[in-house]
């Protein structure tokens, strides 16, 4: 299946798409596009290359409100959160269920033993209400938050039953035994990704995902 990839070096570019104060652009940046021939969510990706790398967005046809699936490879060499700029590219034309993607991770361990993984979405837009936006409600809330998709699997941290995340502004996902070691690479999988959108408004975020260590 075709899948759309672009990346570009360039600092200044990452800045000016992601706007005002969102996401100050990481000193090797990275722009990679929510699109391909199937579907285009009008959203972009923006993140340090050095960190984050294997961009490929596949699209699910039609108007389903899941609009496909991101894939990312994450290398992680230090306790620093990885932080990932989550940016639509223009004001939504109407209000809609908006953006709705679900996040595999492959997880390069160039670091220690872990146990996890945690996800924080940083979201500086206002909340939406009920009363403004008929797609916001408890299950769905209007904010950028995440989702524990049909097809989760914790791969290589053992144990954890689910993203711990169902709506809420973060994910984490935990080992209670076993350890994911360092040198390994694994891949998890599932995570639904979710930002209502808004009629004339931009609503992007940012997400932080930090190694959990053995004694987090």
């Amino acid at each position: 299946m075709f899948t759309h990839w672009l990346k570009i070096y360039s600092v200044p570019v990452a800045i000016s798409i992601a706007g005002a104060g969102l996401y100050a652009g990481p000193a090797s940046a990275g722009v990679c596009e929510l699109a391909d021939n199937s579907r285009d969510t009008g959203w972009v990706l923006t993140f340090d290359d050095a960190q984050v790398s294997n961009c490929v967005f596949t699209g699910n046809a039609g108007t389903g409100r899941n609009k496909g699936t991101l894939s990312l490879t994450l290398n992680i060499a230090n306790a620093k959160p990885i932080d990932i700029g989550f940016v639509q590219e223009v004001a939504a034309a109407e209000d809609s269920f908006g953006l709705r993607i679900t996040w595999n991770l492959t997880l390069n361990n160039n670091f220690q033993l872990l146990r996890g993984i945690r996800g924080r979405a940083f979201d500086n837009t206002d909340k939406l209400d009920d009363d403004e936006n008929e797609f916001v409600a408890d299950e769905h809330p209007g904010f950028a938050h995440f989702h524990n998709d049909g097809t989760f699997n914790p791969g290589p941290f053992v144990g954890a039953e689910d993203c711990d995340c169902e709506s809420d502004r973060d994910f984490k996902i935990k080992a209670e035994d076993g350890m994911f070691a360092a040198g390994g690479t694994g891949m998890v999988t599932g995570i639904g990704v979710h930002q209502i959108e808004e009629q004339g408004r931009v609503r992007s975020f940012s997400v932080s995902v930090k190694p959990l260590a053995e004694d987090d």
